[in-house]
């Protein structure tokens, strides 16, 4: 070989050395199967670093490390949400489940008088002792007290999330919500007015937890990926649930740290270890992040709308004369309030008309919401993939969504109330039921982002607020049917009214949704002008 042909191939070396690694989108390779960087049998080789969603292909995080590893910064973020919804919940239903344990029971106020036929086993356990003689209506005072504090600070913790960003605003509420749960049984046993107050501020501190986490997917989340990652994100609620419910049960039997104190002294402290994750591995935006590759931060450039955080003013007026804003808020208070009715009040038909023991009420509890969360990923990842190949509009796949939940969670609860004794077949209507909310939670739910993902955290915020209500209204409508009269056909009565309101939540989400992004949500503010951009 000659000098000559040796400077040459040389050249050429350096000149390939010197190309950098580039990752190609899943439309380059659609579009452009012959890439000048990437040879075809390079693009082979590598299928297995595809993004989950297909949609984009950026350098891993290598530099992350605890849940982080080799992880998409976007994805670190959501997970450590989900983590932190997860204790949210947590300490939100602890005291639901904790308080049978503390309180006498008032058998004769709560006592079927048309239920299931009773199986009695012989039990060996000594009769449980409760530290505390509240009658009903203390009870209830102390099991709403949450609602009250979480419906006030909703709209100004989603606002307060845009202007300054959401990583503090959501865990600052889990934060304070952790201290203050290990400090409820200390409360509890000085005065039940001070437990009442506790629980208050616990709802004040989470109320802006859900908003928070919007303006949260607005920075973080592109478009084709936000049926999947916060539904997902979200759903830690659900597995918050299910774990907290058959948990508490067992800790507060068995006597674990003194029987019912449990419940809070252990997801009080774990929800502070969370805490101390989230303030390592949560960013306000990519822009933020210090870990972050340039590839994702440049992408998501690409993909989300952004502006200025403190120079932007809240389009108030916009927001209130936007039909898809109804359309949004009627729904979401109407999935509430068949939500919470069934978080609130299954355990006590599984108990009273079913006749189901502890621990098989604390198991079949948990099953629905197992599904929901099942139900979250499969049709949030179904329908991100439909939206990234266009085939069709995000205004008819939400509608859809909305369609298939209520219709097949409205059915299964009108099925329940005809199952009469049939327990088998009344536990699988009620899971279906609630697994089929799951297609609204990955859809209608966060519609939000798709008509304002900059003021995601006040629209939710708004229409959250809202939703809240149904956490009253749904349990006092619940009381005031079977109170003195826990039969069948009473809950049959129950579920074919949240049924019906349920049908009409759909029904209006139908005919007020629009999922085009709004050009009030391009709205810059530079030099004191505005600006709009389609």
């Amino acid at each position: 070989m000659s000098s000559s042909e040796n400077i040459t191939n040389a050249s050429n070396t350096i000149q390939a050395d010197e190309q950098p690694a580039r990752y190609i989108s899943f439309q380059e390779q659609q579009h452009n199967p012959v890439n000048p960087h990437v040879s075809e049998d390079s693009t082979i080789d590598n299928k297995d670093t595809l993004p989950i969603l297909d949609e984009c292909q950026v350098e891993p995080s290598a530099s992350c490390v605890f849940l982080c590893t080799n992880m998409h910064a976007r994805y670190s973020v959501a997970l450590w949400c989900f983590f932190g919804f997860f204790c949210l919940y947590a300490m939100r239903v602890n005291l639901s489940v904790a308080i049978v344990a503390m309180v006498a029971p008032q058998s004769s106020l709560n006592q079927s008088v048309e239920a299931c036929p009773v199986v009695h086993t012989n039990s060996t356990k000594p009769p449980a002792k409760h530290e505390f003689d509240w009658n009903p209506n203390k009870q209830g005072l102390v099991l709403g007290a949450f609602f009250y504090g979480y419906i006030s600070t909703q709209i100004i913790g989603g606002n307060l999330a845009e202007r300054f960003g959401g990583k503090w605003i959501f865990g600052g509420g889990i934060l304070i919500s952790s201290i203050l749960t290990l400090l409820t049984p200390l409360a509890a046993r000085i005065n039940y007015k001070l437990l009442i107050a506790i629980r208050v501020i616990i709802g004040m501190a989470s109320g802006p937890a859900f908003p928070a986490a919007a303006a949260l997917w607005g920075k973080w989340i592109p478009t084709a990926e936000r049926s999947s990652i916060p539904p997902a994100a979200q759903s830690g609620t659900s597995i918050g649930i299910i774990f907290t419910t058959p948990l508490v049960s067992i800790m507060s039997e068995d006597g674990f740290i003194g029987g019912w104190p449990s419940a809070f002294y252990v997801f009080g402290i774990a929800s502070c270890i969370w805490f101390i994750g989230w303030c390592f591995f949560s960013f306000n935006s990519p822009a933020e992040h210090p870990r972050i590759s340039k590839e994702e931060r440049n992408f998501l450039r690409e993909h989300i709308p952004h502006h200025p955080l403190r120079n932007r003013v809240t389009p108030w007026k916009q927001i209130a004369c936007c039909p898809s804003v109804y359309g949004i808020a009627i729904n979401h208070v109407c999935f509430n309030f068949i939500f919470y009715t069934l978080l609130t009040s299954l355990p006590t038909y599984f108990s009273t008309i079913l006749n189901f023991n502890l621990h098989q009420n604390g198991f079949i509890f948990a099953l629905p919401y197992c599904a929901q969360f099942l139900t979250i990923i499969a049709v949030g990842q179904t329908v991100d993939r439909l939206r990234a190949r266009k085939l069709f509009s995000i205004t008819t796949l939400r509608k859809a969504q909305a369609i298939i939940g209520t219709v097949g969670s409205c059915s299964c609860l009108v099925a329940i109330g005809y199952m009469n004794c049939n327990k088998i077949a009344a536990v699988v209507c009620c899971i279906l039921a609630v697994g089929f909310l799951g297609a609204q939670t990955s859809g209608p739910i966060i519609s939000h982002l798709d008509i304002a993902s900059n003021y995601a955290g006040t629209i939710l915020g708004i229409t959250n607020s809202l939703a809240t209500i149904p956490g009253f209204v749904g349990p006092y409508l619940v009381g005031a049917i079977t109170n003195n009269n826990q039969t069948v056909h009473a809950w049959r009565l129950i579920f074919i009214i949240s049924a019906g309101i349920g049908a009409f939540g759909c029904l209006a989400f139908c005919i007020l949704f629009n999922g085009e992004e709004k050009p009030w949500n391009r709205i810059e503010h530079e030099d004191g002008t505005n600006e709009s951009t389609s």
